[in-house]
């Protein structure tokens, strides 16, 4: 089965191409559609005064930031201010775990409202992984659950890409929102399988996942489209037992080119890399 019908599969860059400019860049995003991607997975947030941020970490961390006003390292995004997050140079440092990283000195943080405006129009056919980013352990973040929901769902509806965007998420009571606020989005449920049912009980929203016999089970159950695990469950018969309950198949984050290979050779229906110039190796 596919959830992608005009793709056999589909590449999606990860934070753009987080392996080869600094993530959620506008360089990183410009460097996965250049190599060919024919889909996004990036994360968002909230901020401080209710804007929908592209921003995969809960704080600002030096590694990745240049503070060019006041110095918020390890300030929390849920704390600051639209216009204090745009003081910050996201794109002049480099990661040494990402030596191909290319800078993008002057870089700012996104908003999504910003994301879709400068390409879902220009790229009709690219599809859009919206990761939601809410940890159901911290109160704080529980708290603002269903306005960081409900405002992801709204920029999708502007933008237009309902029809091309998985509401994406580890915490499943997001998808169970996004799912009861509207039918029709199409939910991606994240997983990191094998981890004690203890651990994933606060993830799995209304469920619980000792009542099915797998996370696959429990994930068709909560309604999703898309299972995504990380890349190394994805074995062949793993990946049939998705496609068996109605599930497409979407893995990360996948990297090296023998481990694309072997997804591909699993059957999945997408994956998500940091690299997405190396899939013509594959």
């Amino acid at each position: 089965m596919s959830a992608w019908p005009h793709v056999p599969l589909d590449l999606q860059g990860h934070r753009g191409a987080r392996g080869l400019a600094p993530e959620s860049t506008i360089a990183s995003f410009d460097a996965a559609i250049a190599h060919g991607v024919t889909g996004i997975e990036f994360d968002v947030r909230l901020t401080g005064d209710g804007e929908v941020v592209v921003w995969h970490d809960p704080t600002l961390e030096a590694a990745k930031c240049v503070f060019e006003g006041e110095d918020l390292t390890e300030a929390l995004v849920a704390d600051l201010t639209l216009a204090q997050l745009r003081s910050v140079d996201v794109g002049s440092r480099t990661l040494a775990a990402y030596p191909h990283q290319v800078a993008a000195p002057g870089s700012r943080i996104l908003t999504l409202a910003e994301l879709f405006d400068r390409y879902a129009a220009a790229h009709p056919t690219l599809w859009w992984t919206v990761e939601v980013k809410v940890d159901p352990t911290d109160p704080r973040e529980v708290a603002t659950r269903e306005e960081l929901t409900r405002r992801v769902i709204d920029a999708i509806k502007d933008a237009g890409v309902e029809g091309r965007s998985f509401v994406h998420s580890f915490d499943w009571a997001v998808l169970e929102l996004a799912r009861d606020i509207d039918q029709s989005l199409i939910l991606s449920a994240l997983m990191v399988p094998g981890m004690p049912v203890e651990d994933v009980r606060p993830w799995t929203g209304s469920l619980d996942p000792a009542d099915f016999p797998d996370e696959v089970a429990a994930a068709a159950a909560l309604g999703a489209s898309v299972f995504s695990p990380y890349w190394t469950w994805c074995t062949p018969d793993n990946v049939a037992r998705a496609h068996e309950l109605g599930l497409a198949v979407l893995p990360w984050t996948v990297n090296e080119v023998a481990d694309l290979e072997a997804m591909k050779a699993a059957g999945v229906d997408g994956l998500v890399t940091d690299y997405p110039d190396r899939w013509t190796a594959v």
